[in-house]
């Protein structure tokens, strides 16, 4: 067998292990329909495809996770918020400034992961728990391209883990507290990545680990500043 084969084969595995992690996060919620079925989708397609180039580019992927860019690794912040038809929320968390993973055709991609806290509400008519809380953490991929004058426009996608503290909440059962915090947006950045701002949809629900799973689609905006 051809030296490159195997020098390929540990990227494949990484890439359809990735792959199948975010395929995983797609299982059935409650009915979904019109933009927030198109931006889920959006958001997991989108998922699965950075984490695939990272993997078969060989990116740094779990250096970046752990580490952060050599030389820059500190800690900014990022404010978000975001509502759907009966829920909104505000959350408050910690991210790290951008590390390098890869480029194609222009495109840079990085990672920042996120910690976030987030409170969230329910209208008053709400037949469960008015509000809640979730804690987050998601490794945020960024393709960027420059478009002068020092910005970047981007698309973000990520997946991580989130721990809700109702299981139940406004007119939703969600099934458990354990749930998938699904993200996709689109931002602008500085040339030097010290800040971002953009659209940020949020889809959360459990993978269907226990039904029903009544999903939460969040649009709203982001805010971000990084050493």
């Amino acid at each position: 067998m051809h030296p490159t084969t195997f020098a390929l084969r540990p990227r494949l595995t990484a890439a359809l292990t990735l792959a199948a992690m975010a395929l995983a996060t797609a299982a059935p919620a409650r009915a979904e329909t019109g933009a927030g079925s198109a931006l889920k989708n959006t958001a997991i397609a989108g998922t699965i495809a950075t984490w695939t180039v990272a993997a078969l580019r060989g990116a740094p992927f779990f250096g970046c996770l752990a580490h952060g860019q050599p030389g820059n690794d500190a800690w900014g912040g990022r404010v978000a918020a975001g509502k759907d038809a009966e829920l909104s929320y505000e959350s408050i968390g910690a991210e790290r400034h951008e590390c390098q993973l890869t480029s194609v055709s222009g495109f840079a991609l990085d990672m920042s992961p996120v910690i976030s806290a987030s409170a969230w509400q329910a209208k008053s008519d709400s037949a469960f728990s008015h509000s809640a809380w979730d804690i987050a953490f998601v490794p945020m991929m960024h393709w960027r391209y420059p478009v002068g004058g020092g910005a970047r426009l981007d698309l973000e996608f990520g997946i991580g883990p989130s721990y809700l503290s109702e299981s139940d909440i406004g007119n939703r059962l969600k099934g458990s507290n354990f749930q998938f915090s699904d993200h996709f947006g689109v931002g602008v950045s500085s040339a030097d990545g010290h800040w971002r701002a953009g659209f940020a949809f949020r889809h959360i629900s459990n993978l269907s680990i226990r039904t029903p799973n009544n999903a939460v689609d969040f649009k709203g905006i982001a805010l971000e500043w990084t050493p």
